[in-house]
């Protein structure tokens, strides 16, 4: 709690661009953004939000590897208001690959579970436990196109960083 800061959405995503750009250079990936430099700040560790995003394009990129020729390579990522009264902002990033299987969605997020050849088997699981620390979920869902979107909230900044929002505790599964 002691890393947490007000920060804008905005500059956690212009943060992770450059590496981000440089990727999807080298890999053909079109990325498109739509993070609104006016959408309210978040209370956040801005370095472990920033390396959710960043594993999370990452992935997004590798997803599309190996798709065929003349299929559109686009990583999308979006922050928007949620609809959801009190919740916050939804980071989003969504990928164009060829989806995730039902069995891979199950242990997804398990510890060293990968289908990476040189893969560990963490990024995904150490990302959820970065969500929830903040009081949130890492959620994805199939897109009808094929690919896969990973998304997640996080509470606006209070307006007097003294009185820090509360993290309130997940319900257990």
């Amino acid at each position: 709690d002691h890393a947490r800061e007000a920060v804008a959405a905005h500059s956690l995503v212009d943060s992770i661009l450059p590496l981000v750009t440089l990727q999807a250079r080298k890999t053909g990936v079109r990325l498109h953004l739509d993070c609104p430099s006016d959408l309210p700040a978040v209370w956040c560790d801005r370095t472990m939000v920033e390396q959710v995003l960043l594993n999370l394009a990452r992935n997004g990129m590798q997803s599309m590897q190996d798709l065929p020729p003349g299929r559109t390579r686009e990583l999308r990522i979006v922050v928007r208001p949620s609809t959801d009264p009190g919740a916050g902002l939804v980071f989003s990033i969504a990928d164009g690959g060829l989806g995730i299987s039902a069995e891979v969605s199950s242990q997804l997020f398990t510890p060293f579970f990968t289908t990476k050849a040189e893969g560990m088997g963490l990024g995904l699981s150490l990302c959820r436990t970065v969500v929830e620390q903040h009081g949130a979920r890492l959620q994805h869902r199939a897109l009808a196109s094929g690919g896969t979107e990973f998304y997640f909230s996080l509470a606006l900044a209070p307006q007097d960083p003294a009185h820090s929002p509360a993290v309130p505790a997940l319900p257990q599964s």
